[in-house]
């Protein structure tokens, strides 16, 4: 007994290879599609304070700082400025304190968040990242030294300043893709490459 396969019996199969080859080599859609995979990704990174595991909380001095930078910001406002009595215009220091222990990380006046961008996309890559000049040391941590002075001044609310010699900021890696999220870009390459080739 014999099995015999023709040229003509090859004909459906060598055209969804043909079209494999084309997808192949124009893969900027899926490369899109993926970089957009990627940017949701990072914003839920942020919502969650660092994924899989949590990024390193504020030290207890840069919570002073942004507390006292919080009660600043208030009293610059009309509305504080408005208050007659000392003891509302207290409570309305320790709300705006209070507020600093709830804010999430990274978050600030939400700059860096709302910076992640989809960048150059090609038909073999897709990059997602901010352009803001902080964006790096938040991300792979590092120190600070003055460059022309002997200390850095920070700014601790008010009248007060604070002098040090370097300040070191962890690394809270918020740009870093999950493992769920590798599986999903894995489908949508599926999805691109054989999408539709039953029908041709």
């Amino acid at each position: 007994m014999k099995f015999e396969i023709q040229v003509q019996d090859l004909e459906p199969i060598q055209a969804m290879i043909g079209l494999l080859i084309q997808r192949g080599a124009k893969m900027k859609p899926f490369m899109r599609q993926a970089g957009e995979i990627m940017r949701a990704s990072v914003t839920r990174n942020f919502e969650a304070e660092g994924r899989p595991s949590r990024w390193k909380a504020l030290s207890p001095i840069t919570r002073e700082i942004y507390e006292g930078q919080a009660v600043d910001r208030l009293q610059g406002t009309k509305g504080y400025q408005n208050l007659k009595r000392e003891s509302t215009r207290r409570r309305h220091e320790q709300a705006a304190m209070g507020k600093v222990g709830g804010r999430k990380l990274l978050h600030g006046q939400g700059d860096l968040k709302k910076s992640i961008v989809l960048g150059r996309i090609t038909d073999t890559s897709a990059e997602v990242g901010s352009p803001l000049p902080y964006a790096r040391i938040h991300q792979k941590g590092g120190t600070i030294v003055p460059r022309h002075k002997k200390a850095l001044c920070i700014p601790m609310g008010g009248e007060k300043f604070l002098y040090v010699k370097k300040v070191t900021i962890p690394a809270r890696e918020y740009l870093l893709l999950q493992k769920e999220d590798e599986i999903t870009i894995t489908r949508a390459l599926d999805h691109f490459m054989l999408g539709g080739l039953s029908d041709a």
